[in-house]
C-alpha cells in the first residue's frame, strides 16, 4: 500500500529499474502513489522487484537497441513522470577505450535517454499533457575523472541533453531536469573498490559516499510540484565532493 499520495494518479517510467538508484526510485514512486513502469534488461532483477511490489509493471528491454526500445515505449501508457536512469561504466584509460566500448557506453548512457525522451515527449505533446523528466547524470559531467573518460563524456552529454530538452519541451508544460550524483553505494560505485570509496570519502566534505536514498530523494523533488519553477537544472548530490 502506498505510504503517501504525492504522486497519486501519475504514471511513472523508470529505466534501469532493476537495481541501484533505478530500483530505489521505482520503489519510492510506488510508495508515493504512482503507477510505476520499470524497465531493465535483466529479467531476474525485474522479477525480484515485482515479487515485492506486484502492482509495479515490469518490462524487459535492451535499451542499447534503439528500435526495440522505441517500440516498447510507444506501446506503453502515456507517462507523466520519466526517470532516465540506466547507466553502464567501464574503467580504463581514455587512450585504451575501444570503439566497441565507447559505442556501448554512449548507446546506453546517452542515446537511450534521448530515444526514450523523444517517444514520451511526443506522446505528452500530442495529448496536451504536462510532464516531468529527470535524467540521471553524474558529477562526472562536471569534473574529469581519470580512468572514467568514456563515462565522463557520456554523462556530460546527458547534462547538455537535459538542457536542450528543457528548452524545447518547456513551452509544452514539460519540465526536464537532471541529477548529478557523486559516488554512491551501487554496482557502479563498487567498481572503485573499498580503497576508491575511502579516497572519495576523504575528499568529500561530509566524509562519506552517497546512499541510494540520497539520490532518490533528489529525484522525487525534481519530479514533484515542489520544483515546479525548475527547468533545465542539474542538481548535484555529492556530499560536497565538487567543492573540495
Amino acid at each position: 500500500m502506498a505510504s503517501t499520495s504525492r504522486f497519486a494518479g501519475k504514471v511513472a517510467l523508470v529505466t534501469g529499474a532493476g537495481r541501484g538508484i533505478g530500483r530505489g526510485t521505482a520503489e519510492a514512486l510506488h510508495e508515493h502513489g504512482a503507477k510505476v513502469i520499470a524497465l531493465d534488461i535483466i529479467q531476474e532483477n525485474l522479477q525480484n522487484l515485482q515479487n515485492k511490489y506486484p502492482e509495479i509493471m515490469t518490462v524487459q528491454v535492451n535499451l542499447e537497441n534503439w528500435k526495440a526500445t522505441k517500440d516498447v515505449i510507444q506501446s506503453l501508457p502515456t507517462v507523466d513522470c520519466l526517470v532516465n536512469n540506466v547507466g553502464v561504466m567501464k574503467l580504463g584509460s581514455i587512450l585504451d577505450t575501444s570503439e566497441e566500448d565507447i559505442n556501448f557506453i554512449l548507446d546506453v548512457n546517452l542515446k537511450a535517454y534521448l530515444n526514450v525522451a523523444q517517444v514520451v515527449g511526443r506522446k505528452l505533446i500530442a495529448e496536451k499533457r504536462r510532464g516531468t523528466f529527470v535524467n540521471v547524470a553524474s558529477v562526472a559531467a562536471n569534473k574529469p575523472l581519470a580512468s572514467s573518460g568514456a563515462y565522463c563524456v557520456s554523462k556530460s552529454g546527458v547534462q547538455m541533453l537535459t538542457e536542450v530538452l528543457a528548452c524545447e519541451l518547456g513551452p509544452y508544460g514539460i519540465r526536464v531536469n537532471g541529477i548529478n550524483p557523486g559516488l554512491v553505494n551501487t554496482d557502479i560505485g563498487n567498481l572503485f573498490g573499498e580503497e576508491g570509496k575511502r579516497i572519495v570519502s576523504a575528499r568529500t566534505s561530509l566524509g562519506r559516499i552517497g546512499e541510494v536514498s540520497d539520490v532518490v530523494n533528489g529525484i522525487l523533488f525534481l519530479l514533484s510540484e515542489e520544483s515546479s519553477y525548475m527547468n533545465g537544472h542539474s542538481l548535484v548530490v555529492d556530499g560536497g565532493f565538487l567543492k573540495r
